[in-house]
């Protein structure tokens, strides 16, 4: 077995992962304002709160072919870019601190049902 180098991986999924970041953080801040003013439903609090970015990673989970440093870099990025944008409404980073750590132990369950499945 050859060593391969990452470090380019790593980076291009960090990159990944603060765009999808932006991304989400496009979709949140407007949503966000709804929920600062209590008017906010359950599209809403989906969007402002991230849980998009969770079927995004356990997507990127199971099809990379470097799984844990893609997920790992995208859950960051994109976590990353959440917490210190919407820390302005929330007041604290914590929810997006607590969705990240929830999803990456979400795709390892995920990435370990998919990898006993595939043994004999």
């Amino acid at each position: 077995m050859t060593r391969v180098w990452q470090g380019r991986t790593v980076l291009l999924s960090l990159t990944i992962g603060l765009a999808t970041g932006v991304l989400l953080t496009l979709l949140a801040v407007p949503a966000l304002k709804y929920e600062v003013v209590e008017h906010a439903n359950l599209l809403t609090r989906v969007l402002a709160y991230g849980f998009l970015l969770v079927p995004i990673a356990v997507f990127t989970v199971l099809k990379s072919p470097f799984p844990v440093t893609h997920t790992t870099g995208l859950v960051v990025g994109a976590t990353v870019v959440l917490a210190t944008t919407a820390e302005s409404y929330t007041g604290t980073p914590m929810p997006y601190i607590w969705l990240a750590a929830a999803t990456l132990f979400g795709c390892a369950a995920a990435r370990i049902m998919k990898n006993e499945r595939a043994t004999p």
